[in-house]
């Protein structure tokens, strides 16, 4: 008996299923990506300001290399540096300190003195050579 199939079985692969799938994750992709925003830091950038800031006077204020603060010139030891700072800026209300330190000076040295500023509601200025 000579029983024939009348079907073949193909070993083809058809892609044209294949090729659906893949657009339609890039039709996803695509559009889930637009969907997410990127941790950015929103920076507030300011305008052009027409306030002009009046300054009566200049108190220098360096800090050195080995803890030594100078308020105007006259040595102070982290003691008495903040009652120092405080004299010297209550002669005059429009006074703003510029902050001087040694490229070495230890940043908790710096940090007193902004502590300072700080505190007693005084602008300053970090000079920077």
């Amino acid at each position: 008996m000579a029983l024939k199939r009348r079907t073949k079985i193909s070993a083809a692969f058809s892609m044209s299923s294949m090729t659906d799938i893949v657009f339609l994750l890039l039709i996803f992709f695509m559009i889930t990506s637009t969907m997410v925003h990127p941790n950015a830091i929103k920076l507030l950038i300011p305008k052009k300001a027409t306030k002009k800031v009046v300054v009566e006077k200049y108190l220098n204020v360096r800090v050195t290399e080995s803890g030594r603060y100078y308020v105007d010139g006259k040595r102070f030891g982290t003691d008495n540096v903040e009652t120092g700072l405080i004299n010297a800026f209550s002669s005059s209300d429009r006074a703003i300190v510029r902050l001087r330190t040694d490229r070495n000076a230890s940043t908790g040295h710096v940090a007193r003195i902004l502590d300072i500023a700080e505190s007693n509601g005084i602008k300053v200025i970090l000079d920077i050579r």
